[in-house]
């Protein structure tokens, strides 16, 4: 598909959407390929702290079943309009959604309504003509569900901002869930992110039981676990992915946690 947008926006690959204030930046941007990065919890926004509304385009695969009328461009295109859509979290940002041939264009309605009316007309069906190059282009993986060689812990390691402390299993330690099981728990893996399969003794300072003294002792402490650990693909290219951990007790086999955060690591 082709659309036309106005002289300097930057083309960016679709990764680098955002998530808890709409896709679009407050600079007017042209994303294209999907965010395959996992959602974050977004926090309500505060009254009365609602931004302006922001203009951009974001075309990428269309993997549901379109439903909306069907509105004919300038050019004659068919595309079917699904309706607008917003953040939810009061940042005033708002945008129209729209489906044509296994694509799903996605369109700011920013401060001048005539720029997104201008992007909508310029739909249109272009065989064999070249994508625009995409800035930021995240590496993805072929085959993110291929199990990663499992390893025992060789030097410790602090994470999530220091909530969270692998460190060496001792020599004599053996899990009874097996790495296999762990990694299949956590299916389907994300393209864009890389990982590890880990053997380690597991520590974290939540959760936590309040004493009568009001301090804190952690309920997981140097637990022998199978930790599968994610993080972004290339330290080349900034925002493509989040760090993340997914926490097995390695006798038992209960999940502890499944946690992504940003940023890392």
């Amino acid at each position: 598909m082709l659309v036309d947008v106005p002289n300097g926006w930057p083309v960016v690959d679709g990764m680098h959407t955002g998530f808890c204030a709409g896709p679009f930046p407050t600079t007017p941007t042209a994303f294209v390929g999907p965010q395959q990065a996992g959602a974050p919890s977004c926090p309500p926004a505060p009254p009365g702290s609602s931004g302006p509304p922001r203009d951009g385009v974001w075309l990428q695969p269309d993997g549901g079943t379109p439903a909306g009328p069907t509105l004919h461009t300038a050019g004659g295109e068919a595309v079917t309009d699904e309706g607008r859509a917003s953040s939810g979290t009061g940042s005033g940002a708002t945008w129209h959604m729209y489906s044509d041939r296994g694509v799903r264009i996605e369109i700011g309605n920013g401060p001048n309504p005539n720029v997104a009316h201008s992007i909508v007309e310029s739909i249109r069906f272009g065989p064999g003509t070249p994508d625009t190059p995409a800035a930021g282009v995240c590496p993805r993986s072929a085959d993110p569900d291929a199990e990663p060689t499992p390893e025992r812990l060789a030097q410790r390691l602090v994470l999530n901002h220091g909530d969270v402390t692998l460190d060496p299993p001792a020599s004599g330690d053996e899990p009874v869930m097996t790495a296999d099981s762990a990694w299949r728990q956590t299916q389907p893996h994300s393209p864009v992110e890389h990982y590890r399969l880990i053997l380690a003794r597991y520590s974290t300072k939540f959760p936590a039981r309040q004493n009568p003294d009001g301090s804190y002792t952690p309920m997981n402490q140097n637990e022998l676990a199978w930790v599968i650990y994610s993080t972004p693909p290339s330290p080349q290219v900034e925002g493509c992915a989040g760090w993340g951990l997914a926490v097995f007790d390695a006798k038992s086999g209960q999940e502890q946690t499944q946690s992504g955060y940003s940023p890392g690591p």
